[in-house]
């Protein structure tokens, strides 16, 4: 019963996902953004833009438990809605903030991806491969470096075991 229900989440924050996407390459901007905003209430219990106020390790924290085990299919969905903001700031060239958004989903991917199985795909690896490589003049917080060097270890053993 537990599994229905998220799989049920997951299938509902996926057409949220691709809503977004519409609208966003629609140019329908506020309406993209309001239905992230949406999105992250209902499926992920977070007002985002309360969220973005904080640094990422505050960001993370919102995506653990009680027991201050990380919830990785939670984390890698807001990572995803993240990701359709950060574009949609881009759009209307708010790179600074897009910026922000970007370098936080990046933090969020390469934490949550090494810890779950089902997001080591090679559309999550290559959101990952496309954000080191937009962020790579940016000044990136010592998390997210740290983040990311681990992330690089991981993929270089999965590599290894997977020739």
């Amino acid at each position: 019963m537990q599994k229905d229900y998220i799989m049920r989440i997951v299938e509902q924050f996926v057409q949220a996902i691709l809503s977004i996407m519409r609208r966003r390459k629609n140019g329908e901007y506020k309406e993209a953004r309001e239905q992230v905003r949406t999105a992250a209430r209902y499926l992920l219990r977070m007002d985002i833009d309360l969220l973005l106020l904080f640094n990422n390790d505050y960001a993370l924290d919102h995506f653990k438990d009680f027991a201050n085990r990380l919830d990785t299919e939670k984390c890698v969905l807001g990572a995803d809605l993240f990701q359709e903001l950060a574009l949609i700031e881009e759009a209307e060239h708010q790179m600074a903030i897009a910026e922000r958004l970007k370098s936080l989903c990046l933090y969020l991917y390469t934490t949550a991806l090494p810890k779950e199985q089902q997001f080591q795909k090679p559309e999550y690896f290559a959101k990952v491969t496309a954000l080191i490589q937009e962020l790579k003049d940016q000044p990136l917080s010592e998390e997210v470096q740290v983040s990311v060097r681990s992330y690089q270890e991981f993929i270089a053993k999965l590599s290894e075991m997977n020739p």
